[in-house]
């Protein structure tokens, strides 16, 4: 990439910008696959006018320019971050600045790869009791995959959080969250940044809202007021955590918006991860076939820990490929601080950027076939090829999502455990279509039958 001095920015000039019809037309379309329409069609800078103008970066290397090199240049002052902050407070996904520099630092050994593969007994655990009632359905019976993936994610994220602590309200949680886990951009969600106006849509939330945050300070006070240690569980190490500069904690308020953050991005990736990795593995037999056979080789029946999953190749890779296809989360936004250069293209103070993951992890300069599913891209001798900034389903930077390693380890231990035992069918007829809210959903969910191996 050209060094481009800050004197000669203003001489640049700006990317080319969509054709306003065709970006209206483009505005009825999944958003994801409007991204991506965008940039095969016009390149890896262009600008989208609208209600307001989008610059949409999908090249690797801007992508690093934006979330690791020049990173505090761009903010998540975005009116698509202020309408999830509505939801999450000032959470790490929300949070920006100082003050998120300084939770993060708080939060990060929490997090750590040793301290989070002692959960993999909660995980399994969790999906035994799945399997359980799966064991107990007729052969070919039809299940709503969508919302056992949701339900057995929630408990295993709730369950590390808090213990069996959240038993009770577990089943009103899930309900809530998948409430509130819309589009940003939606009229109703977009009214929320102003509570004042006594619309109904308004009200529900907040009413919704308000159920949310008394339900999570209630666990949190009930476990301050205990005052027990060693269950292990995030809330007890989140309790300890303390800040090394100033010897503080966390707020109470602060508390309650990073479990409601972990609660929401923490079942609703992983679910949204493993009903894709189902749907590809559906269309693709012969993957699923050798994906057992690795399973069944190597565990003979019995359900994977984290120190299996080294010996676990194939099913990383099958994880892998299915995130560069169907990302749980789509795309981010950041706020240009200062004009910026890309491509030769100028980039203003002030300017929206979009970086669609589900566009990026199909350019065809990186990915081959880019809409075919093959986990041997994932093959760790063809990684060292690609570039780094090209798949990013977890984003990347000093702002990449601190649960990454969590979900990577659910997703492989609940398909260990139930590819193992049951094999899963798609519905024939039933048309599964991606939905982009928050996460990338099914539109109408995803009915399967199910029957054992």
């Amino acid at each position: 990439m050209s060094v481009v001095q800050p004197s000669q920015l203003s001489e640049l000039p700006l990317p080319p910008a969509v054709p306003l019809l065709e970006g209206y037309r483009l505005l009825r379309r999944s958003p994801p696959e409007a991204l991506l329409h965008i940039a095969r069609q016009y390149g890896d800078v262009v600008r989208w006018r609208g209600v307001q103008t989008i610059y949409c970066l999908n090249n690797p290397e801007y992508v690093r320019q934006v979330l690791t090199q020049s990173w505090p240049r761009y903010s998540k002052d975005t009116i698509d971050y202020r309408v999830v902050g509505r939801t999450l407070g000032k959470g790490l996904v929300t949070n920006d600045g100082p003050d998120w520099a300084k939770q993060r630092r708080l939060m990060q050994p929490v997090f750590a790869n040793r301290a989070i593969d002692k959960f993999d007994a909660v995980i399994n655990d969790m999906t035994t009791q799945l399997a359980e009632s799966w064991a107990g359905k007729r052969s070919g019976e039809t299940v709503w995959l969508d919302r056992d993936m949701s339900r057995v994610t929630f408990q295993v994220v709730s369950r590390t959080l808090f213990g069996a602590d959240i038993d009770d309200a577990a089943d009103e949680m899930t309900e809530i969250l998948d409430i509130v886990n819309q589009h940003p951009l939606r009229i109703t969600s977009l009214l929320t940044l102003y509570p004042w106006l006594p619309l109904p849509s308004n009200q529900r939330f907040a009413r919704i809202k308000a159920r949310l945050d008394a339900i999570v300070d209630g666990l949190v006070d009930q476990r301050r007021a205990q005052g027990e240690q060693g269950r292990g569980d995030i809330v007890d190490r989140l309790l300890a955590a303390r800040d090394a500069d100033t010897g503080e904690g966390m707020s109470r308020e602060q508390m309650r918006d990073e479990l409601i953050t972990l609660l929401l991005a923490g079942h609703e990736t992983s679910a949204t991860a493993l009903v894709w990795t189902y749907h590809l593995l559906g269309q693709h037999p012969d993957i699923e076939a050798r994906l057992v056979e690795e399973l069944q080789r190597e565990l003979g029946g019995r359900a994977a820990q984290s120190a299996d999953l080294p010996r676990l190749p194939y099913l990383k890779q099958v994880v892998q490929e299915s995130m560069r296809l169907y990302p749980p989360v789509w795309g981010i936004a950041r706020r240009a601080h200062e004009d910026a250069e890309f491509g030769g293209y100028r980039v203003p103070a002030g300017a929206y950027i979009s970086l669609s993951m589900y566009a990026l992890h199909r350019h065809p300069d990186y990915w081959p076939d880019a809409d075919k599913f093959d986990p041997e891209r994932f093959d760790p001798k063809r990684n060292e090829q690609r570039h780094s900034y090209c798949y990013i389903p977890f984003s990347a930077g000093p702002r990449a999502c601190i649960g990454a390693s969590m979900a990577m380890l659910e997703i492989q231990l609940v398909l260990a455990q139930l590819l193992q035992r049951f094999r899963v069918t798609p519905v024939p007829g039933f048309k599964v279509v991606p939905q982009a809210v928050v996460t990338f959903k099914t539109r109408a969910g995803m009915p399967v039958t199910i029957s054992p191996r």
